[in-house]
This record gives structure tokens, C-alpha cells and sequence, in this order.
């Protein structure tokens, strides 16, 4: 046999550093639900070893550097095991989602509550929302997983501050934190979403006035312009809210949509909130699925195509990516529209996916072989892209308290409502402010130099 020519060598060596993604992507068949639950599998198993290896001192539910991110993790596994049928990972799941509500059951814990923002919070609650939806097994002995949700919401409409901007919720929630002063979409989305998922869950109609409400606020703020069904990032108070920040992301889009597709289905069909569904899911659409890549493949626009998403902006596809085929299951009419979107996502998801021998995924779906990123978050974004297909095969509405009785709400007394009725919460007065600017003084004081530690890290 003759040797192989210096060329041949070198073609076999770039095989080996660059072509083994090609070899192990992921086979995705959309129309399969095996297909679809085992790609998920293949996804989700690498991710469960980064969030091992990225726990804080072995906290359940805690990593580092961040809280939120494995509230969301949590939500895309639940969405994912309802779907699936694998329930490999619930163990985990139910206790370390149990585990991080804290001492008051509120996901407000005494260990994080000094720097937490309220998106941050926010997701855990719509993990939790999301639990009873999908009948996810209750904890004995502890709140119900509808409970929980509810004691985020309580906690974040009695942040509701109308000391600036007629409304709206602020970003972070202590003075000392560098977003303070600013307003943004998906704190206030993220609520507006909780609170219409609760509306519909719970059938109680003092989530759904509050989900008009932020929907309300939102619209008169420079957070969303309706002529062009625009949404922006975020607003300052020091302009009383009359500068929008221009930077687009797909979850500030995604919370808006899920929301209004809730209280589309909750009020069994109002108008206007179809007309809200499709001009948000219209503007989505064209943003968020460039043409660069088919016009059928999920992109965060601002940084995935030339890969400088942060961690954060690593895992807003995956979230978007399941609020979209809620939006199909809750608004039939939409079903058209969306699904080629998420099919094709979830077929470029199976390129992306080719990392090595594990199938690593990283962070630009419209790229065809693994473009290099690793992590919790890029795997968590694939994951929760294939689970939005395997909604779509399901077509199965979430549930409500009638299907899914064991989730019921009752009261919890946490550490900012002592109502036990969300109609009536207290509202902030003059004494909790000044509360909040003594901590600060107390901590300027006595943590000189952890400057650093107290500003939010996401």
C-alpha cells in the first residue's frame, strides 16, 4: 500500500482538531418525539456535569457567580421532563429548586438577598409556575410549587414604585446596587409573565389585573413602542424614563409574548390581546431570525453571530425558544408562523451541537459545526430549543388548578408581604426607603473595599 502524500497527512489532521463536529452532531428528526427526547438527553447530560462542577462550595442550586441561571436551568428541565418522559434529572431538580427558596420559601434568601436583582428572582418563580403547569412532583412537606411562584409575586408587585416613572419595577432592588436607578424590560416582562401564567393557573383575577397593569405601564414607557411593536432593554430614572435603551435581546420580546399569549387563552380570546400577540411575535420574528441563516433559525442578533454573548445572553434563546411554542399551543392562530421557526432551530441546533465527543453546543445555532463556546448556558439554550419542538409535537396546554389540583395556592409569610391576599399588599413606605439608605450607610461602613462584592455579578 502506498504512503499517504504530506497533503493527505495534513487533510487527516484537520479531520481530527476540527472535523470529529461534523462526525457526532446530533441526529434531530422534528417530527419524532423519540428523536427530539433523545437529542435532549444528549444535550442536557454534559450540562448536568457543568452544573456539578460549577457549584458554588457544592451548594444545590447555587453557582458561581451567579443565582439566577440555575433557576432557569431548572425551569428548561421541567419543561423538557414534561415533554420527554425522562425523569433522569427530576431528583435534582426538585430538591435543589426546593432547596434555593430560602428560609421563607420566597427565593429571597438572607445568603443573596444583599445583591439580587428582581429578574433574578423572577426566573425562579417562573420555575416554579412552571412546575404546576406540567404537574411536576410536589416536595411532602413543603409549599406547593404554586406557592412559591406566588410568594415571588407577592415580594415584587410590593417593590411596584411609583415614586419615578408612574410605575414600574426597578431592576435591582437595594440602592447600592448600579442598576437601581434603571427600569427594564425583563424585570418588568418577567413579571408581567408570572403574573398572567398565575391569572391562568390559579384562575385568580388579581394576577390578571396586575398582568394589565405592568402591560399598561410598559406601553406608556419608552421600554415598548407599539407603532412598530418594538421593545428596548431598559430605562433610567434620572431621565424619568424618557430614554430607551436600544440594545434588543430575545427575551425581553419572549417574556412580553408568553404573557400576552396567557391572557390571550385566560380571557378566551380577547382581541386585544391577539393584537398584541401578533404584532410582538411579528417584530420577534423579523428581529430574531436572520436571513443570514435561512430566516428560520433563532439568533441572538446582537452578539451570537460574531460570539461575543456574555453568560447571560448565552441562555436567552433557549427560554425564548419555549415561550415561543407556548405562544403556538395558547394562540392556534400563531401555529403557522412559529413552527418552521422552531424547527428549523431545532435542526441547526443539531449541527451546532457536534463539540468533541460530548456534544458540546455552542452559542450560534446558524453556524453549521460547533463554533467553540462551552458551558452551562449554551447547552441550556439548545436544550430549551429542542424542548420548544417537543411542545409543539405535545400540543398539550398547561395545566390549571383544575387539572392539577396538588398545586393549589395558600399563603406564605415571607420577609416584604404579610398579606395573604395579593389584592391587598402593603405598599413601600417612607420608613422601608430609609430603611434601605441605613443598610447602605451600615455597609459602606463596615465593608469598605467589597465594593465589588455588593454590585451584582449575573
Amino acid at each position: 500500500m502506498r504512503g499517504l502524500s504530506w497533503a493527505q497527512l495534513c487533510g487527516a489532521a484537520v479531520l481530527l482538531l476540527q472535523g470529529q463536529s461534523v462526525l457526532s452532531a446530533i441526529s434531530v428528526e422534528v417530527n419524532s418525539k423519540d428523536s427530539l427526547a433523545n437529542a435532549g438527553k444528549e444535550i442536557a447530560n454534559p450540562m448536568m456535569d457543568f452544573y456539578k462542577k460549577n457549584q458554588t462550595e457544592g451548594i444545590p442550586g447555587k453557582l458561581t457567580d451567579t443565582w439566577y441561571i440555575a433557576g432557569a436551568m431548572f425551569m428548561t428541565l421541567i419543561q423538557y421532563w414534561a415533554t420527554s418522559g425522562v425523569d433522569s434529572y427530576n431528583k435534582v431538580v426538585k430538591h435543589d429548586l426546593m432547596f434555593q427558596a430560602g428560609e421563607n420559601y420566597d427565593y429571597f434568601s438572607s445568603n443573596y438577598s444583599q445583591w439580587l436583582g428582581n429578574d433574578d428572582q423572577m426566573f425562579w418563580g417562573l420555575a416554579t409556575i412552571t412546575a404546576s403547569e406540567t404537574g411536576f412532583p410536589e416536595v411532602s412537606g413543603k409549599p406547593s410549587w404554586t406557592s412559591l411562584a406566588r410568594a415571588v409575586f407577592n415580594m415584587q408587585v410590593g417593590r411596584w414604585d411609583m415614586t419615578k416613572c408612574g410605575g414600574g419595577l426597578r431592576w435591582q432592588i437595594w440602592p447600592y446596587q448600579a442598576g437601581y436607578t434603571m427600569k427594564n424590560s425583563i424585570s418588568n416582562g418577567g413579571l408581567f409573565e408570572l403574573s398572567a401564567r398565575l391569572a391562568r393557573f390559579t384562575k385568580n383575577d388579581t394576577y390578571a389585573e396586575w398582568a394589565e397593569r405592568i402591560w399598561d405601564w410598559t406601553a406608556s414607557s419608552p421600554l415598548m413602542e407599539l407603532d412598530r411593536w418594538w421593545v428596548g432593554d431598559s430605562t433610567s430614572n434620572d431621565n424619568n424614563c424618557t430614554d430607551p435603551g436600544r440594545n434588543q435581546w430575545t427575551y425581553n420580546y419572549g417574556t412580553y409574548l408568553s404573557g400576552a399569549a396567557f391572557m390571550y387563552n385566560y380571557t378566551n380570546g380577547d382581541e386585544k390581546w391577539l393584537k398584541r400577540v401578533d404584532g410582538l411575535l411579528g417584530s420577534l420574528l423579523a428581529t430574531f431570525f436572520p436571513s443570514d441563516y435561512g430566516s428560520n433559525v433563532l439568533s441572538e442578533a446582537a452578539c451570537d453571530g460574531i460570539g461575543t454573548c456574555d453568560r447571560n445572553q448565552l441562555g436567552f434563546k433557549g427560554y425564548t425558544a419555549m415561550w415561543l411554542a407556548h405562544t403556538a399551543i395558547l394562540v392556534p392562530s400563531t401555529v403557522e408562523k412559529i413552527t418552521p421557526k422552531l424547527q428549523g432551530s431545532a435542526l441547526a441546533i443539531g449541527k451546532q451541537c457536534s463539540g468533541g465527543s460530548d456534544n458540546l453546543c455552542g452559542q450560534c445555532w446558524g453556524k453549521t459545526t460547533w463554533d467553540g463556546t462551552q458551558g452551562l448556558e449554551v447547552q441550556m439554550a439548545a436544550l430549551g430549543g429542542i424542548t420548544s419542538n417537543l411542545m409543539l409535537l405535545e400540543t398539550k396546554a398547561p395545566q390549571t388548578v383544575d387539572t392539577n389540583p396538588d398545586a393549589a395556592e395558600h399563603h406564605i409569610n415571607n420577609t416584604e408581604s404579610s398579606s395573604s391576599d395579593p389584592s391587598s399588599l402593603k405598599p413601600i413606605e417612607t420608613k422601608d426607603k430609609a430603611g434601605a439608605w441605613i443598610l447602605t450607610v451600615m455597609i459602606a461602613a463596615g465593608v469598605i473595599g467589597a465594593v465589588g462584592w455588593l454590585i451584582k455579578t449575573q
